[in-house]
């Protein structure tokens, strides 16, 4: 999906770094525009970061072939995901006809200087762990 960078608002409408023509025409059937604001721009940017590039790049290097899914658990786990993430619960049945509500951390609805802190926190133990990562644009991971 492509971003346009906002470059100036005029009567409270976004102008955007190129015609707005160009914009529309790339959309296919099904297609949306989602304006965000700059902070959700960089966090929306650390997100696809964290998922697009760390997670695979750490199961492509990975000695034991484990899974995207693995290593994403494995990172929030190491990472102080808790302190980071929200929590998010979810429930699935038992068996017997009852659900157990299970919780997951996720990146979903994080404000950026807590994705800020958290990617900080994956760059330290990269380091450490000596995972074959760098860091993302700093703009992403400045204050």
């Amino acid at each position: 999906m492509p971003t346009h960078e906002v470059i100036d608002i005029i009567d409270g409408e976004p102008t955007f770094e190129v015609p707005l023509s160009e914009i529309w025409a790339e959309l296919t059937v099904g297609g949306a525009v989602k304006v965000l604001t700059p902070a959700e721009h960089i966090t929306d940017r650390q997100r696809r970061w964290y998922k697009g590039i760390l997670l695979p790049t750490l199961a492509k290097h990975d000695e034991n072939q484990e899974t995207i899914g693995w290593w994403d658990t494995e990172v929030k786990r190491v990472c102080n995901g808790l302190a980071y993430l929200k929590k998010e619960i979810f429930f699935v049945e038992d068996g017997l006809g009852g659900k157990i509500g299970i919780g997951r951390l996720t990146t979903k609805n994080v404000a950026k200087k807590n994705m800020r802190l958290f990617i900080n926190e994956i760059l330290a133990q990269a380091i450490q762990r000596g995972w074959p990562i760098g860091p993302p644009d700093k703009d992403l991971i400045k204050e």
